[in-house]
């Protein structure tokens, strides 16, 4: 598309566009996503020859992350990245319609990625009051994520993708997806936090239970970018000029997505490090493996009394560091 063929004597700045950009960012972090995830499935499908509820999850996210980078390469055809004053009318109406259904997507995506977080802690830490406050989460996320799609779909009524006036210029549609951001901020900040006390009991070297802590605390750096990403809304929901400042809501959006990605496949790695890496040593060294389990072959977790872990080993964390480090 060039836009230079809808308007003429156009101002300098109408010139800019970010599509392409946007193109090759969204591809580079799609293969992010993709590789992490692969070596993640190698690792459970091949050494470990596991695949659990987390790992279904997983696959249906990464399904959801595809779909939605095939959107954002559409929506650039249309438009996206480039100035509204560029645009012929009838390729507004039609871009305005996709990034609607994309912002329902993110919410889709977002949920999906919680929820593989939760059935990760799940099977890591089988323990039952843990367990609960999982399940109790997971109840509130399937909740959210049917109410947030009703939400978003009908909170200006009625559609309207008139060019001239679309639906989410009206100002209930901003304060919704701000709403909807904050408790999306707060409820990560809430799953990273829960695993910590648990690993904070194994019975490990200073040295190694901080590396292991710092491996599942990198979960909190998409809790900024989610943070940031917040703060490009009311211009991607005011600004008339849409099509060119939802491009930075979606640079980020896909950032979070891959960001939150490589934190859930990360701690599942451990193999790959090889015994003669640094961090494989620190997380995996076989002289520890004495502190594990038959059972699971895991570092033992002294889990306090309040917790409700019963004191036999089947109630040690499951493979929180089997095999020399895997979850």
């Amino acid at each position: 598309m060039d836009p230079t063929t809808t308007r003429t004597n156009l101002p300098r700045n109408d010139h800019e566009s970010v599509a392409t950009s946007l193109i090759v960012y969204s591809s580079i972090f799609l293969i992010v996503n993709i590789v992490v995830v692969a070596l993640r499935f190698h690792v459970r499908l091949r050494v470990l020859r596991k695949f659990g509820n987390d790992d279904i999850a997983l696959v249906i996210t990464l399904g959801s992350t595809i779909a939605g980078i095939i959107g954002i390469t559409a929506a650039t055809r249309l438009g996206l990245g480039y100035h509204i004053d560029t645009l012929p009318m009838a390729e507004r109406s039609t871009l305005f319609k996709l990034i609607f259904i994309s912002s329902l997507g993110y919410h889709g995506t977002i949920m999906l990625l919680k929820a593989t977080f939760l059935l990760q802690f799940r099977r890591v830490f089988p323990l039952p009051t843990f367990q609960l406050v999982c399940d109790i989460f997971l109840a509130f996320f399937a909740a959210w994520a049917v109410a947030g799609i009703i939400g978003g779909a009908t909170i200006c009524l009625p559609l309207n993708w008139d060019p001239r006036a679309p639906t989410w210029t009206c100002d209930k549609r901003l304060w919704f997806w701000m709403a909807h951001g904050v408790i999306h901020v707060v409820t990560d900040v809430l799953i990273f936090i829960m695993p910590l006390p648990l690993l904070n009991t194994l019975r490990l070297p200073p040295l190694h239970k901080m590396v292991l802590i710092g491996v599942f605390s990198l979960g909190f750096c998409t809790c900024v970018i989610s943070a940031i990403r917040l703060t490009t809304l009311p211009a991607s929901l005011r600004d008339p000029d849409i099509s060119w400042t939802s491009a930075t809501t979606v640079f980020w959006s896909v950032g979070e997505v891959t960001c939150s990605t490589v934190c859930l496949c990360i701690p599942t790695l451990r193999p790959l490090l090889g015994s003669w890496s640094f961090l494989g040593r620190i997380i995996g060294n076989e002289n520890l493996m004495g502190q594990g389990t038959p059972d699971f072959d895991c570092y033992a977790i002294s889990l306090p009394s309040s917790l409700g872990a019963p004191p036999t080993p089947s109630r040690t964390a499951d493979a929180v560091m089997g095999n020399g480090g895997v979850v």
